[in-house]
């Protein structure tokens, strides 16, 4: 028996209400790895993550968890969908995030400060400790965010469109980041993302699931992420060119109203 994942999923029928959205999926994560799930809006990549996570109960089939359970979650939401008016600094909004190792009853102590500022030296951003969340920029707020799930120690990464909004600067600096902090601290990435070429240049593994279309594809990219299967799941002329150890992808649109 395969004791090695962290994560895996046998036959499961994803939904909700007990009503299936899709059949059969079969997928196994382990340690280190990281994951891009993509697919089109309303393909069921959330109600995949939910399932993963525990929050939504499996239709049908089971979730096993490795032997390291109860595995430690850190959530990177997508920072538009973040209440920004608090008027909380960056080091307490960061301190937030050590909440879920602390006791009940139990304040934040000295110890727990010296990983707050740990982990904004991890994000690049210890010299906004004291700015107010609500002051800073895009970018800065991503890495805030980040810091925030950094710091209760998660076993995996999960991570909501992070460069949505971005620049192709900041895009890259915030992925170039994450890859910096996992391989450092070891951890397992999940990233739901709708930008192919993101996920197929700092990815190892991907999702690619339509509810609609009853697909499901899970692998290396270079297992997924073919011409045919990017073009059947988004409806467009797909082109997946090999460019030295990595893919790119081309994409135009052929009439269809789904959306990458």
């Amino acid at each position: 028996m395969d004791s090695s994942f962290l994560i895996k999923l046998e036959d499961v029928v994803i939904g909700y209400d007990k009503r299936g959205l899709l059949d059969s999926i079969d997928l196994s994560i382990q340690n280190g790895q990281f994951w891009g799930i993509v697919g089109p809006n309303g393909g069921g990549k959330t109600t995949l993550l939910k399932t993963i996570l525990g929050l939504m109960p499996p239709v049908k089939g089971k979730v096993q968890y490795g032997k390291n359970h109860p595995l430690i979650f850190g959530y990177v939401p997508q920072r538009e969908n973040f209440d920004h008016i608090f008027p909380i600094s960056v080091a307490e909004f960061v301190a937030m995030g050590k909440y879920i190792r602390i006791p009940v009853g139990r304040g934040i102590k000295k110890e727990d400060w010296k990983i707050v500022t740990e982990c904004l030296e991890k994000v690049e951003i210890p010299h906004l400790r004291n700015r107010l969340f609500r002051s800073l920029s895009g970018g800065e707020k991503q890495r805030t965010l980040l810091a925030h799930a950094l710091a209760g120690g998660p076993d995996i990464l999960i991570l909501d469109e992070p460069t949505a909004s971005m620049d192709i600067k900041g895009e890259t600096a915030i992925m170039e980041l994450i890859g910096k902090i996992k391989e450092r601290d070891n951890l397992t990435v999940l990233m739901v993302s709708h930008f192919l070429n993101i996920v197929a240049r700092f990815a190892d593994h991907v999702v690619m699931i339509d509810k609609d279309d009853e697909f499901f594809s899970s692998g290396t990219i270079e297992e997924v992420f073919s011409g045919e299967t990017l073009s059947r799941v988004f409806g467009l002329n797909v082109t997946v060119e090999q460019v030295t150890d990595k893919i790119r992808i081309y994409a135009e649109a052929r009439g269809s109203d789904k959306k990458t």
